[in-house]
């Protein structure tokens, strides 16, 4: 993959929710407040991802709460020289249509678990 695709960080403020990526080393704030990169896990059992082929892409689903206070906030695939990013609400559902161009890395976001990651 792309140097600087990995170095991509994401943060994700505590009080509002938003989302930032960033291509490296840098200091983010929100709500007054300086976030640290979130450090990506290994997908587990409780964030079980379903890749069914549908046309010419990939429907990604993760078998997961999407409650307002447990849910899956975004989903991003990245490959050697793109970044594909969905985001995802409450109350609806955690999946999304992504185009899988060779191979690359599935990150999903939990509210309560933090950055989980899968590759593809």
């Amino acid at each position: 993959m792309n140097g600087n695709l990995l170095r991509s960080k994401f943060y994700v403020c505590p009080q509002c929710g938003n989302i930032v990526r960033t291509m490296g080393e840098t200091t983010v704030g929100c709500c007054g407040t300086t976030l640290s990169p979130l450090k990506a896990e290994e997908m587990d059992n409780e964030h079980q991802v379903v890749i069914e082929n549908v046309e010419d892409e990939h429907f990604v689903t993760v078998n997961h709460a999407m409650t307002k206070d447990h849910y899956i906030s975004f989903m991003a695939f990245f490959t050697s020289d793109r970044v594909q990013f969905v985001k995802l609400y409450p109350e609806g559902n955690a999946e999304t249509r992504l185009n899988f161009r060779g191979g690359g890395y599935l990150y999903i976001y939990c509210n309560k678990h933090g950055l989980k990651k899968f590759k593809v």
